[in-house]
């Protein structure tokens, strides 16, 4: 299947995230130049100019951190490289449409005029006309790195492009590419070379931000499992919590209701020892009105009884008297 690429750059397989984020940057997958279009009802004014180029397919993506040199280059990723020329060539091809696209009636009476240029050059036509080693070699004294086997087959095929301009003059002239015209190959060669050179750096820079961004987002993913986890374990800790929490609730409440009964009892103990206390005290104070009663009872009874008469008694002298007084000591012995 062919693709279509815009600026002469061949978007050999990339990562999925380097892929889309290529498509976002270039927009589109087309050489296309419409340098002019009116349109009408039915009748359009075409002039375009387009690149269609089959690179050559991996059956691998390898990365390459070894020295930028042409010889180590082709030491770790010309084998690779070989192996995909042996499934598919590639083939270059070049199609100008100029003139007008005429529709009446849903019929088209009128096709722009299309011109295709054509390439079907051999690897080894290619390698002998711009030799592998000083093609790679060219390229990284400008500035360019190869970081992986795409971009090694990559930056090998665009000298079918080249070739494909060597060989049809007028293609010069087309300003595909975004070169302006010239008569002189030489000149023309370098302003592709530089086209390519920045072109690559570009296309490199993005893919670069693209992978950076694929890896923060997969650290973020990380920290995101991660949290997740510790999101859980903290769940499981809340579970736990929450039961230890219930279970001392549980445990509480019961501890309320044995301190209620025990206080509903102790009330109960207080009553019936204050009824006893009452009772004692009752009675205490019931002996004490008996007893009260009884002396009050044997009181009246003495009051009442009749007192006996005193029996008469014999006078007694002044002799008597003071004979009784001497014969009392004076000192009462101790």
């Amino acid at each position: 299947m062919k693709r279509i690429f815009r600026e002469g750059e061949v978007l050999v397989r990339l990562p999925l995230f380097a892929t889309l984020g290529l498509a976002i940057l270039l927009w589109g997958g087309t050489y296309a130049y419409t340098q002019s279009s009116e349109t009408g009802s039915s009748h359009t004014r075409i002039k375009s100019k387009s690149v269609e180029f089959n690179p050559t397919v991996l059956s691998s993506h390898k990365r390459y951190t070894g020295p930028q040199n042409a010889q180590e280059l082709m030491k770790a990723l010309d084998e690779d490289y070989n192996k995909g020329l042996l499934k598919r060539q590639p083939e270059t091809k070049v199609i100008i449409s100029d003139g007008s696209l005429v529709i009446r009636n849903g019929e088209i009476l009128e096709r722009p005029k299309t011109t295709t240029y054509s390439s079907d050059l051999t690897i080894s036509e290619i390698d002998a006309r711009y030799p592998r080693a000083e093609w790679l070699q060219l390229l990284l004294d400008k500035g360019v790195t190869i970081d992986n086997s795409d971009e090694y087959a990559s930056l090998l095929s665009k000298r079918y492009i080249l070739a494909l301009f060597e060989d049809n003059p007028d293609l010069q002239q087309s300003r595909i590419h975004g070169i302006s015209p010239t008569d002189d190959w030489e000149t023309y060669k370098v302003a592709y070379i530089n086209k390519l050179v920045n072109d690559h750096t570009k296309i490199q820079k993005a893919a670069k931000q693209i992978e950076h961004s694929k890896e923060q987002v997969e650290r973020a993913k990380a920290q995101l499992e991660r949290g997740t986890i510790q999101l859980e374990r903290a769940n499981v800790q809340l579970e736990h919590r929450k039961k230890q929490v219930e279970r001392a609730i549980e445990r509480s409440k019961e501890s309320m209701a044995h301190a209620m009964a025990q206080l509903e009892h102790s009330i109960e103990q207080v009553k019936g020892a204050k009824e006893v206390l009452n009772s004692q005290q009752l009675e205490h104070i019931r002996k004490q009105l008996e007893h009260a009663k009884k002396q009050i009872e044997r009181a009246q009874e003495a009051l009442e009884r009749p007192e006996e008469p005193v029996p008469p008694q014999k006078p007694i002298s002044p002799q008597e008297r003071n004979q009784n007084i001497r014969k009392k000591p004076l000192h009462p012995s101790l």
